[in-house]
């Protein structure tokens, strides 16, 4: 009698979840229709460490005590886990098709997007990139006001651009109070050894939305930084978290500005024998052969070696064999385990080194070079190169094109660091900057 009681109480339990799971429906989300009829949501709004769950916090814990052969009575569930830099907002888009199903290899479709603060001024954002996991895409996009505690944003579509969205949502990014940052007088020095920089116009007096050559003046105790013009980047900061890389990406209505100003030696400039790191010359791999290196060093603090050289086609490593095969015509590559050891997979159109070097902060960059057994240069790969990060080692596919003359060839890399100056600064005037209608 006493089971008998049991399986009946057992059975009223389940029936009262699954009666108050269905009158339980997802949060709230915002929807459009794009052209081609795709339903999109825009589900969550925030920044840093996020988690997303369509089930609402009850349903979601009353659905960890259905078993399993039930789950699917709950209906769809879609969850998802993602973080922001501290300077960005992350949007998180799902997608159904016109039948109100989840629609797969979903791409970006959206042209740009506006924060319009209550000051009037609009921050236009570009949408340079995203990432995507089935229905789901994440959009990491700034930067936006945060001294509003409701976020005003306008998102377009691509190819049409049409308003999709126009909402006032809660700002994850606000807080009731900021720092207030001031202004330094302009013209403004600053020295980092060996350099020592001026800066002669802030952004309040400069037109165009980069700094220019006539506006900053570099003298060095070290002649190497100055015998060539230094490379240089730059970008502002506000008192909010904001970052921009152009002069009218932050608010004017900022009190101050933070500049930030970071140079390097010019490629063609003299390093010390510290700063570089050579093999020696090695012969250029014959077709579908690759030779197995163990060559390393260090340079300017930066661990450095070289695993293999290759010619192109598809290489296959997993640590002991190493073997080429025909390409399939690409780019790529693809890293997995087998037998518990990890294995290598990369397809290429052109010969290349394979580099591996521990991690860089953000002031250093690497020079790499290929040249042939003359000196010439048979490449200069340092942004074309495709790294992988893994404990703390960086990965690089070093590619290179021999000429017919071509018989040995030997990798150059640069540790090339640079200096990095933040000078406060008044923002363009607001008089000169528009504002939303």
């Amino acid at each position: 009698m006493k089971k008998r009681w049991l399986v009946v109480a057992v059975m009223v339990m389940v029936g009262l979840i699954f009666a108050v799971l269905s009158q339980l429906k997802e949060p709230p989300s915002y929807a459009a229709t794009l052209s081609d009829g795709t339903i999109v949501r825009l589900a969550k709004v925030g920044v840093g460490a996020m988690s997303y769950d369509s089930y609402p916090p009850l349903k979601a814990a009353l659905a960890g005590y259905v078993p399993n052969r039930f789950q699917s009575r709950l209906g769809e569930r879609t969850r998802f886990t993602f973080n922001t830099l501290s300077d960005e907002l992350g949007l998180l888009f799902l997608f159904r098709t016109p039948a109100d199903q989840p629609k797969r290899d979903v791409t970006q479709f959206l042209s740009r997007i506006e924060f319009v603060e209550s000051t009037g001024f609009v921050f236009k954002v570009g949408v340079s990139g995203s990432s995507s996991s089935g229905s789901v895409m994440l959009i990491n996009e700034g930067p936006f006001p945060r001294r509003d505690p409701m976020l005003h944003m306008r998102l377009y579509e691509k190819e049409t651009d049409r308003l999709l969205f126009d909402l006032h949502v809660p700002n994850p990014g606000y807080k009731p109070k900021f720092d207030e940052w001031a202004p330094e007088p302009v013209p403004a020095t600053q020295t980092v050894e060996p350099l020592t920089v001026t800066l002669k116009n802030g952004p309040a007096n400069i037109p165009l939305e980069y700094v220019r050559d006539e506006d900053v003046e570099i003298t060095s105790t070290d002649p190497r930084w100055t015998n060539t013009p230094p490379k240089r980047n730059f970008w502002v900061t506000d008192a909010t978290g904001g970052k921009a890389y152009r002069l009218s990406g932050l608010s004017p209505f900022e009190p101050a500005w933070k500049l930030h100003l970071r140079f390097w030696r010019n490629e063609s400039a003299e390093f010390s024998p510290d700063e570089v790191w050579r093999t020696k010359l090695i012969k250029l791999p014959a077709a579908l052969t690759a030779e197995r290196l163990k060559l390393g060093g260090v340079a300017g603090g930066v661990e450095l070696s070289t695993n293999y050289v290759t010619s192109a086609g598809e290489v296959h490593d997993d640590g002991t064999d190493l073997t080429v095969t025909p390409g399939s015509g690409g780019n790529s590559s693809s890293n997995e385990t087998r037998n518990g050891k990890p294995y290598t997979t990369v397809d290429s159109l052109l010969p290349f080194f394979q580099l591996s070097h521990s991690t860089l902060d953000e002031e250093t960059e690497l020079i790499i070079v290929v040249k042939d057994q003359d000196g010439r240069k048979l490449t200069n790969d340092r942004s074309g190169s495709t790294t992988h990060h893994t404990g703390g080692i960086s990965s690089r596919r070093i590619q290179f094109q021999p000429t017919p003359e071509t018989t040995e060839v030997q990798l150059e890399v640069i540790v090339n660091r640079g200096r990095t100056f933040e000078l406060l600064v008044a923002p363009r005037k607001p008089d000169a900057v528009k504002v939303s209608p």
